[in-house]
């Protein structure tokens, strides 16, 4: 079968490997649309340290289920499931309080030497495929992923209904935690980025105002929106200092602040507003098993063909990495579509 391995900095080689055999308690899954995450072009930069060559990226990813190994229950061949690719021990003490996404043991599909879904069949537990709803493309479903760190950020917010939140950056994330936002009736939704196409893309979503804090007054055109107040809740997906410390001046006393952003090491941020304002900081790092199988519940509801910029097949998705880094705007989510490229295994 055919991968498509990165093996050096801005490298990716289509390279023929072994086909995977499930063993007990595994499946065998058809790779159906695999995602390119911001991450992987950061990986494929080689500045982040987080892809080890050579390795197989891609943790965003749908399949279809072609064999079962023995022992597994509620799925079957022809199944069409999104993939949980945070691969935890399920045993340790945070395990079995259910936060198996900082689970001290895990892998994630794709990173640093784990192999992920830019190939075309993979092997893994048959409890990290979800099967998705009736009628779920199979091109949203490798959107689910990054659909779960944006609803499991959001989650962290506790009840929106009736508040004011504020998202700050309009990447794929923030424009997703937009979406969970809006599914609890808050009173309003304002999106923050430099990027007027995102702006755009955040407007269609249903913001309730999108400010671009370049244009300046942008603590005047929050309160306007927020009816003189500032931010109940507010989700930072950008991880930088600029950004961070603007969530933060923009939370109300009292309020909570959410850091999803995963850019820089180490920032510089406001601590004493945070102190003499009581404000809450959570940290929020991808998803627990459980929120995925909610945030694939959810699919249904969601029209992310918005976030979809260009579909490729597996042999044209090295030369993708560089559009993307080049122009990131207007490039949210390239899919690697396997329909396009039928019986490459066979080569």
């Amino acid at each position: 079968m055919k991968a498509l391995m990165y093996t050096a900095p801005k490298t990716l080689e289509l390279t023929k490997v072994p086909m995977p055999v499930p063993g007990e308690g595994e499946v065998l899954l058809k790779v159906m649309a695999c995602a390119i995450c911001g991450s992987d072009v950061h990986g494929w930069h080689g500045t982040n340290g987080r892809r080890t060559p050579p390795v197989v990226m891609g943790h965003e990813l749908s399949a279809r289920v072609e064999e079962l190994g023995a022992g597994c229950a509620g799925l079957g061949v022809g199944d069409y499931v999104a993939v949980q690719p945070c691969l935890s021990c399920f045993e340790c003490a945070v395990c079995k309080a259910g936060k198996t996404n900082i689970c001290q043991d895990r892998r994630v599909m794709g990173v640093f030497s784990n192999n992920g879904g830019m190939q075309e069949y993979v092997v893994l537990p048959a409890k990290h495929c979800f099967p998705l709803p009736d009628g779920t493309d199979y091109r949203a479903g490798a959107l689910a992923e990054p659909f779960a760190v944006s609803y499991s950020a959001v989650k962290k917010g506790g009840d929106l209904r009736g508040k004011n939140v504020l998202i700050v950056g309009g990447g794929t994330i923030g424009l997703m935690a937009l979406l969970a936002a809006k599914l609890q009736e808050p009173r309003a939704v304002v999106l923050s980025d430099l990027s007027q196409a995102r702006l755009a893309i955040a407007a269609d979503l249903g913001a309730d105002a999108t400010i671009n804090p370049a244009e300046g007054g942008f603590d005047e055109k929050l309160a306007a929106a927020f009816g003189g107040s500032k931010a109940d809740v507010t989700v930072e997906a950008v991880g930088a200092s600029a950004t961070v410390n603007q969530a933060v001046s923009a939370t109300a006393p009292g309020g909570t602040c959410i850091w999803i952003g995963n850019d820089k090491q180490m920032i510089d941020v406001n601590m004493q507003y945070i102190v003499t304002q009581e404000i809450s900081v959570r940290g929020t790092y991808m998803f627990t098993h459980a929120e995925f199988g909610e945030a694939v519940a959810l699919l249904p509801g969601l029209d992310l063909r918005v976030f979809i910029g260009n579909e490729v097949g597996l042999g044209e998705a090295a030369d993708a990495f560089g559009k993307i880094a080049g122009d990131p705007d207007n490039n949210l989510k390239c899919i690697i579509d396997f329909a396009k490229q039928e019986g490459m295994s066979d080569v």
